[in-house]
């Protein structure tokens, strides 16, 4: 790929070079931190606590006027130990239309959680988000913070959390033709002549607040919502707000099929993306 040289506008430029030894040092550190937690929930040791996981696939595949292909995965992966517990979500997304790519996304979010009385928990977390179509070339926070869990029971479930953040938003880069015309992903892989301008860096502390509420309605049929909001202290205006909707219909004692309808909301999306992406889905879940 060839690129013509252009000097950057003030913009697109980044922050001073010696912040970043220090980005370094907390990337690192949070980086040990996540793999700590990531071993205590696959740790091998059965006398910890049950592991307990949820998946949820789903595949389309469309032949004829249009090819397309469409593959997500949500995962939960849960272990707990007495008054501790390790939660890890992923979720995953990939598709084509007619062997180009239009959907490329994965999502990881990792909870650790310390009941220190029945209806509280401390709990530190660390969420990670790659989407090739939204803009940006990663998303990532952490922080600590505290659950609140008002209703547990076998018919209905309903918590609260909170915490504080270290969020950084890294925008992909920006690529254009002699024109001046941008030129988006996928389709400037390989073209030849385009000038890239580099993709604003930012980092900043903010908060998160989530909500996650289920319903039993009988014994093979279950509701499930949750809900986030993440915001910036010095820009209120850059918030994110994340929803899904659920429900999931048993069939045996660890298969399920279920429907969910996901809204993925940016209030400051970078230039030339829309602001919402909504996702509605039917799969196969597996509980074991």
């Amino acid at each position: 790929m060839c690129y013509t040289s252009r000097k950057l506008p003030a913009v697109f430029s980044l922050r001073p070079q010696e912040h970043l030894p220090a980005r370094r040092t907390v990337l690192k550190k949070t980086a040990a931190l996540s793999l700590a937690l990531c071993a205590a929930l696959f740790g091998a040791d059965d006398k910890a606590g049950e592991f307990v996981t949820h998946t949820e696939l789903s595949y389309v595949n469309t032949q004829g006027n249009t090819v397309t292909d469409a593959f997500s995965l949500d995962f939960t992966g849960k272990k707990a130990w007495g008054a501790h517990s390790v939660k890890l979500d992923f979720d995953a997304l990939y598709g084509t239309e007619n062997h180009k790519e239009n959907k490329n996304k994965y999502f990881g979010e990792l909870n650790y959680d310390w009941q220190f009385a029945k209806h509280f928990t401390l709990n530190y977390l660390a969420g990670y988000k790659n989407d090739k179509f939204s803009g940006y070339d990663y998303q990532f926070y952490t922080g600590p913070g505290f659950k609140f869990i008002a209703l547990e029971g076998k018919v209905h479930h309903l918590d609260f959390q909170a915490n504080l953040l270290y969020s950084i938003d890294q925008e992909m880069d920006k690529y254009f033709d002699a024109n001046g015309t941008q030129i988006n992903y996928p389709d400037y892989e390989g073209m030849p002549g385009l000038t890239r301008e580099k993709g604003a860096y930012d980092d900043y502390y903010g908060y998160i607040v989530k909500g996650n509420y289920s319903w039993q309605i009988t014994e093979s049929f279950k509701f499930l919502e949750e809900a986030s909001y993440r915001n910036n202290f010095d820009n209120p205006g850059n918030y994110y707000v994340y929803s899904k909707t659920a429900v999931e219909s048993k069939i045996s004692d660890i298969l399920s099929m279920g429907i969910s309808y996901k809204v993925d909301y940016m209030n400051e999306p970078p230039s030339d993306k829309k602001y919402t992406d909504t996702t509605f889905m039917t799969s196969l879940i597996i509980d074991y």
